[in-house]
């Protein structure tokens, strides 16, 4: 069987946008419109949840802090994900941090507003349900595979997976813009580390690196190095 990046890199499309109409226009009454600059918080981990929010345009990471002060991105964000929803309905904080890691649109509904849309929206309970679902099942198969690879290999899985998040909405080529810090610390290894695997990636010619940037060449070598 052959790769599936779609068992480890799930796009959403706009929840809200799915619905019928009836309930979408119920919905659209109490949203939102905001933007936030790069490197701002949406959300803090710890933080009660003020909300539910709809990337409508830029990047998000999901990073968790640890009691040693050691930051893992979990997961990005990118248009149409939503977010923050999970821990209104188990009534819980925040157990996790979002940060824009560019300027970035989103609609934002507020938590008792989306509370009552979720009471009166059965099509609303579904549609999360199956984001959950999908969310659920991407975070188990990566953290399995986490365990089980290479530092090499997180690194081509997780250039696959940066591919596909920073392609561009048009076609063409993907441009993966996020700094060494971010990087390493979604695949979980030193940043010299990164930096020197990286390099050795650039010399095989299977990514080229512009400046902080970095494209991907070729997709078949890096699928090599996972299988």
């Amino acid at each position: 069987m052959g790769f599936e990046l779609k068992k480890y890199y799930y796009k959403s499309q706009d929840i809200f946008a799915q619905l019928p109409e009836a309930e979408s226009a119920l919905i659209r009454k109490s949203i939102l419109q905001k933007t936030i600059k790069k490197k701002k918080l949406i959300f803090k981990q710890g933080s009660h949840p003020a909300g539910v929010y709809v990337l409508s345009s830029g990047k998000v990471k999901l990073f968790q802090i640890s009691s040693d002060e050691k930051e893992t991105v979990i997961y990005f964000y990118t248009a149409g994900d939503i977010m923050g929803y999970r821990p209104i309905i188990c009534n819980e904080s925040h157990p996790l941090s979002a940060e824009a890691l560019e300027d970035c649109t989103y609609s934002f509904t507020p938590r008792a507003a989306f509370l009552r849309m979720l009471s009166a929206s059965p099509s609303l309970s579904n549609l999360l349900l199956e984001n959950l679902g999908h969310e659920f099942s991407v975070w188990v198969n990566n953290m399995s595979l986490f365990a089980s690879q290479s530092v090499k290999e997180r690194i081509a899985m997780a250039l696959i997976k940066l591919n596909e998040i920073y392609k561009p909405e048009g076609g063409g080529q993907s441009l993966i813009r996020l700094s060494r810090s971010d990087f390493s610390a979604y695949v979980g290894t030193a940043n010299e580390t990164l930096v020197r695997l990286l390099g050795d990636f650039k010399r095989k010619k299977i990514i080229a690196i512009q400046g902080k940037n970095i494209r991907v060449l070729q997709m078949d070598a890096l699928l090599d190095i996972i299988s």
